[in-house]
């Protein structure tokens, strides 16, 4: 039901071949959640995964499924923070500056740190 409410939203928002951006999503997260431990503070978590996605499908795509999860825990599925939006935005700008996603977590662990949260 979760992974439904998201497709619908992506495929809502988006308005670039919905069917090939939406799947890029869903192999890049997958691809790569192994990278991202599950205990990572929440923030990092969102910057990395927005900077991953940005670098392997786009800016736009990274964007839309931020929100999409934003709007999924407002339905019930997680807690909603918009703060997470922030930080999304943040690994978004990374992704556009990085050479390769392996720079993606230690660099939003790097803005964190730092006391930007």
């Amino acid at each position: 039901m979760k992974y439904t409410i998201i497709f619908l939203l992506l495929s809502i928002s988006i308005n670039l071949s919905a069917k090939e951006k939406f799947l890029c999503s869903v192999l890049t997260l997958h691809k790569y959640k192994s990278i991202i431990p599950e205990n990572e503070y929440d923030k990092i978590k969102h910057c990395s995964y927005s900077c991953i996605l940005s670098k392997e499908c786009s800016a736009t795509e990274s964007w839309a499924v931020g929100v999409a999860k934003e709007i999924a825990d407002l339905l019930g599925y997680g807690t909603p923070d918009f703060e997470d939006l922030e930080a999304n935005k943040k690994g978004i700008k990374l992704g556009q500056k990085v050479k390769s996603i392996k720079y993606c977590l230690p660099k939003c662990r790097e803005l964190y740190d730092r006391g930007n949260i």
